[in-house]
């Protein structure tokens, strides 16, 4: 039988020694999570459900799913951002117990805004980072979001 790559204890060991020293760095250190949330008054757990939103509509089933956080607890974060007129919720036409998230017109204006604000700390980085380390970083980061979608496509499709 062929080696599998989960077989090589020192590649895994680096992996999982390197997410886990990602875990404190990124949210602080990399992208300044809490002046955008300051910024925009708006707590990082609903900035995590606009991003997402802006790339799709998504029940709250696949939001309570991606975000880890159980459904019940959805709710009142979509209610307050129902409230800022950022999105709406409707029942699906093929089931009614499903309920469908999008953003509105003023919730994606707030996407772009945030990722702008996004794109000004990163051009804050000029002194911390040649052109090649920050391309080695995008590559880095584009490999991570496509692990991470990959990954949450294989999970469960409980809505």
């Amino acid at each position: 039988m062929a080696k599998h790559w989960t077989d090589d204890e020192a590649l895994v060991d680096a992996v999982s020694k390197n997410l886990y020293d990602a875990l404190p760095r990124l949210p602080r250190r990399l992208i300044h999570v809490d002046a955008i949330t300051r910024a925009f008054e708006m707590p990082f757990s609903q900035i995590q459900i606009l991003c997402m939103l802006s790339e799709r509509e998504m029940t709250i089933g696949e939001i309570s799913m991606s975000l880890g956080i159980a459904k019940p607890n959805i709710t009142p974060l979509l209610d307050a951002m129902a409230a800022r007129g950022v999105l709406e919720r409707s029942r699906s036409e093929t089931d009614h117990r499903i309920v469908i998230v999008r953003l509105l017109q003023k919730g994606q204006e707030l996407a772009g805004l945030i990722q702008a604000s996004i794109a000004g700390q990163v051009k804050e980085w000029h002194d911390d980072f040649n052109l090649s380390e920050v391309k080695r970083l995008n590559n880095a980061l584009a490999c991570l979001v496509d692990a991470a979608s990959r990954l949450s496509e294989g999970e469960g499709t409980d809505q």
